[in-house]
């Protein structure tokens, strides 16, 4: 009975303590605060995408996506990063990159579908919920089993998503076109497929590519030529017309990347000898 008891104290008191150091447990502010400024977006987007305003609806996620890529440097270079940031982090995702992008989903096909075809609404409905439900798995499996990882994302992330359905609906806005459905659908549901697939996207190599490459003469000429393309739309045209592109690349270069993974990694396989082959070589004719 007494080392029951002894048993039960002891049980009792670490949990005391787990309590005491959860409540004891940091909280970067300045991190915190540009989480919440991706999140601000996201439901900014979310209003924007039901009062129709498209245009609105994908420069707010735009704007969540650079807090995103912000509140993480934020945390590295302050050296104080806490579970509290992370869940946060992961709450801001779903919306912004989860939510808010369903929202315009539907409601562009509820547009197309009031101006030509009524059979396009459901539709909308199906696409945004796919795609909700493919954002909210690949946030899942990232924190449960790929949060430790440093040098690759398994999967399209879900703010390259967000990206690129933002980016196709300013790219339409810009030249004037409806928020075509016939190109949004296969897009979304290729958006959400990717972010559920295995396919692998550079994460750590993006940063090390961008701030000690290798070939560095040719990275800076890249470099100049993306900020010469930045300023001419924002000068002459509209810098709607850049993000699709590079979301394209960025979105081609996984797949591109597991092709070639996949074409060497088969012909790295050859077939193997028979062993008896080689222990009794035919003999020489005489």
């Amino acid at each position: 009975m007494k080392e029951k008891s002894e048993k039960k104290r002891r049980f009792a008191r670490g949990a005391r303590n787990k309590q005491r150091k959860r409540r004891l447990m940091p909280i970067n502010v300045a991190a915190s605060v540009v989480t919440t400024l991706a999140l601000y977006c996201g439901v900014a987007s979310i209003f924007a995408g039901i009062r129709g305003e498209y245009a609105a609806a994908g420069y707010w996620i735009i704007g969540a996506i650079l807090c995103d890529m912000l509140d993480g440097t934020v945390a590295r270079v302050t050296k104080s990063a806490s579970e509290f940031g992370k869940e946060l982090d992961s709450l801001a995702d779903m919306v912004s990159f989860g939510v808010a992008p369903a929202v315009l989903i539907y409601n562009a096909y509820l547009l197309e579908g009031q101006l030509n075809h009524e059979f396009l609404a459901p539709i909308g409905s199906f696409m945004a919920v796919i795609y909700v439900i493919c954002a909210a798995l690949r946030l899942a499996r990232y924190n449960a089993f790929q949060a430790g990882r440093q040098d690759i994302f398994i999967g399209l992330p879900s703010p390259a998503g967000a990206g690129m359905i933002a980016s196709f609906t300013l790219f339409c806005q810009y030249f004037e076109y409806h928020v075509t459905y016939w190109v949004l659908g296969p897009l979304t549901i290729l958006m959400a497929l990717l972010m559920v697939s295995n396919v692998r996207y550079p994460k750590k190599s993006t940063r090390m590519f961008i701030l000690a490459p290798r070939p560095a003469f040719r990275v800076l000429v890249l470099c100049v030529g993306a900020i010469a393309a930045f300023s001419y739309a924002v000068h002459y045209s509209s810098p709607a017309i850049v993000f699709l592109p590079f979301g394209i690349l960025y979105v081609g270069f996984g797949l591109v990347n597991e092709g070639v993974a996949l074409l060497t990694r088969r012909r790295s396989v050859r077939p193997e000898e028979p062993a008896h082959a080689k222990e009794n070589p035919a003999p020489a004719g005489k």
